[in-house]
């Protein structure tokens, strides 16, 4: 019995190791706003649930970079920059967004937000880097 619980231990521990997630973001307006970027881990949370993680950093050059420990797994990356200051993404009467935004993979949005399967990649135990850039 001990053996089981001490292998179930290892398994629960082995499939959650930490990798390095660098997020490129390119054709970043520099002023002195803020970048918001929500990392998703399932689709069920994608577009308007809770993301996996949560961080936010200023725009100080057209490419800003972070870089970010999670566990291995598969992600997608949503991000806008804050132009006006007010902490959230503002949009038209359309619903079409009114400051820079992007996802990863570059993945188009048409008639709505990008569909899950085209933003996600996989995180191994490698640095992986999402590499992508805001759109107006």
């Amino acid at each position: 019995m001990k053996t089981i619980a001490y292998s179930l231990a290892l398994l629960v521990a082995s499939s959650s190791f930490a990798a390095e997630l660098i997020i490129k973001i390119k054709n970043v307006k520099h002023d002195a706003s803020t970048i918001y970027i929500a990392i998703f881990a399932n689709e069920e949370n994608w577009p308007d649930g809770e993301p996996f993680r949560a961080l936010s950093t200023s725009a100080e050059t057209d490419v800003t970079t972070v870089s970010v420990e999670i566990p291995e797994g598969t992600y997608a990356i949503s991000v806008y920059q804050d132009i006006n200051g007010n902490g959230e993404m503002d949009y038209n009467a359309l619903r079409m967004p009114k400051e820079p935004w992007g996802v990863s993979n570059d993945a188009p949005a048409r008639f709505g937000p990008p569909k899950w399967n085209r933003m996600t990649f996989e995180l191994g135990d490698e640095p992986f880097t999402a590499e992508f850039s805001l759109k107006d």
